[in-house]
């Protein structure tokens, strides 16, 4: 398949799929001090996947901001916790003017006692320096270094700072450990099957490439869907590469 092919399908696929992020995605954030660092991964989602986000209480959600919410978390006696959470709100005063405010939804969710602790499992990554290049797609872009933080049931276990290469070796250890997951398999059939029907799609929309399709299957069939499966195969592989973070569940790399 062509550079240009896969480019079109994985943003398709992007733009469709909410849980992989569509563009580059608003962060969570981590309090340390005075700093307050982005954070490429989201604490709250295996939470929020047990005990939902009540569906009336965030009605405005974007393209930078699938999950519908930004949190603030700090380390507190070695304990992970929720310093408040909002949600993005849209004013509408008069003479039309739109103003984009961030209110707090913390009580709606946890309740009046504060320092909510969360029960996250696995490494908080916290991207720092400068920005080496920019990735259109959920927290794919990388930076001059990261620290990681690893968390044990929401209990604080220890730190390290990483360069980027350092990183990328450490998700790609991790990554090679994820794949022989009944996990990863099913994450990987789901993707490919989404791939298949996003060009399903795109062979109704952009004719030249169902022409270019049938060509190819009219000189070989055989030959034409087995390089298929294995475009889909690599296509999916990648792609989950590039959007999977919560598989590293801690900073050392695995056997």
């Amino acid at each position: 398949m062509k550079l240009n092919k896969i480019i079109v399908i994985v943003s398709f696929v992007i733009s469709n799929i909410n849980s992989v992020f569509a563009t580059g995605q608003i962060p969570d954030y981590l309090i340390i001090e005075k700093d307050t660092l982005s954070l490429h991964c989201n604490p709250l989602e295996n939470y929020f996947q047990k005990n939902p986000i009540p569906n009336d209480l965030i009605k405005v959600t974007s393209s930078a901001l699938w999950r519908g919410y930004i949190a603030y978390f700090k380390i507190v006696d070695n304990k992970l916790i929720v310093e408040n959470i909002y949600k993005q709100d849209i004013q509408n005063p008069e003479k039309g003017v739109f103003k984009e405010e961030l209110i707090s939804i913390y009580k709606d969710i946890f309740g009046d006692k504060p320092n909510f602790e969360c029960d996250f499992d696995g490494v908080l990554i916290c991207p720092k320096g400068k920005q080496i290049s920019y990735v259109h797609m959920g927290y794919s872009s990388t930076y001059e270094k990261y620290l990681l933080i690893e968390i044990k049931n929401g209990n604080y276990i220890r730190e390290k700072e990483f360069s980027d290469e350092e990183y990328t070796n450490l998700k790609l250890k991790h990554f090679k450990k994820y794949q022989q997951s009944e996990e990863y398999k099913k994450a990987l059939n789901e993707t490919i099957a989404m791939f298949k029907e996003t060009e399903k799609n795109l062979e109704k929309d952009f004719k030249e490439i169902k022409r270019e399709n049938d060509k190819r299957k009219k000189q070989n069939k055989y030959l034409y869907e087995k390089e298929k499966e294995l475009e889909y195969l690599q296509s999916a592989e990648n792609f989950l590469f590039f959007v999977t973070t919560n598989n590293i569940k801690t900073i050392d790399i695995p056997n």
